[in-house]
């Protein structure tokens, strides 16, 4: 029996939603603030066209900002800076644009002196794109030129970089402005949006990741920028996370120092009484599993009071 021949209408595989921007942050602060929001639920919150929030979701999805664990709800995909900057805002889609192989491959086309048409061809081809139509690629060409993710100079370490740069020109400019990274379980996400709002509410900046392992993540990678703006990375340490994968297998004493590297100071958040992984367990610890207040009270006064990291000590 002779094999089937590929459909010449088949679907195209990639398709990016033609959609104005102006709302992207309103819906990525949605999916960052929500436990596990629906569409519905992220338009409501960032009070737009719920049409307008699905071709947005689909394109943030596309982009590796989101992920729909089952096709109706949704969670982020990296750290997110929760009201902060619109530069570090863009910084974080910046960064998950350069992350794609999609415009890994025109940028390298284009470097081999191939026109932009032509390298969004070819990259599409070798991304397995066998009905191409230019037109479901330009949106995602045009987010990436907004953000300038298609100069050929900008890669992802450009922005970690100047995300280590930025941090040292605050720590001169600002010496008592803090930045905290925090990392939860989905599980923990009710506390965590109380301390973050009672964070910023106290003149702390907020990154917010939720913690999860897809195959072949680095986990350094992934939280990079992040940590590299932040003094805190505050680890919240529950029954729910201690169990989950992330603290289980990946939170050892080689990502630490990683960290700490980034002159970081790492800090766990004791949301319930259980044991600290090994790797933080020597670590001074906000306790939060009597009573919040103090807990914060407590957490607050190490954050103010003590001096950002430098050389991770």
């Amino acid at each position: 029996m002779p094999p089937k021949s590929r459909s010449k209408n088949a679907a195209p595989i990639i398709r990016y939603e033609p959609v104005r921007l102006d709302a992207l942050f309103e819906v990525l602060d949605a999916v960052a603030w929500l436990p596990n929001p629906t569409a519905r639920e992220i338009a409501q919150f960032a009070n737009i066209d719920p049409r307008t929030a699905g071709k947005l979701l689909k394109n943030a999805r596309l982009v590796g900002l989101v992920e729909s664990p089952d096709d109706e709800t949704y969670i982020s995909s990296a750290p997110y800076p929760f009201k902060g900057t619109t530069a570090q805002k863009e910084g974080v889609v910046r960064e998950a644009i350069l992350r794609l192989p999609l415009i890994q491959q025109i940028k390298q086309f284009v470097g081999l002196g191939n026109d932009l048409k032509a390298s969004m061809r070819k990259a599409a081809t070798i991304a397995g794109e066998r009905n191409y139509v230019a037109a479901n690629i330009t949106p995602l060409i045009a987010l990436a030129d907004r953000f300038g993710a298609l100069e050929l100079q900008v890669r992802v370490e450009t922005i970690i970089n100047s995300a280590v740069e930025a941090k040292i020109e605050r720590h001169t400019s600002s010496a008592d402005k803090r930045v905290a990274f925090i990392s939860h379980s989905s599980k923990d996400k009710p506390f965590v949006r109380q301390l973050a709002a009672d964070l910023v509410a106290s003149g702390v900046q907020v990154w917010l990741d939720e913690q999860r392992i897809r195959v072949g993540d680095s986990i350094a990678d992934s939280i990079a920028q992040g940590v590299a703006e932040s003094d805190f990375f505050l680890l919240v340490v529950s029954t729910a996370s201690i169990e989950s994968p992330w603290v289980k297998k990946e939170l050892n004493q080689a990502l630490v120092h990683e960290i700490e590297k980034r002159r970081v100071t790492v800090m766990p958040v004791l949301l319930n009484k259980v044991e600290r992984p090994a790797s933080i367990s020597d670590k001074k610890y906000a306790d939060f599993t009597e009573s919040y207040s103090r807990g914060l009270q407590e957490l607050l006064l190490s954050i103010k009071a003590r001096g950002v990291a430098s050389n991770g000590e």
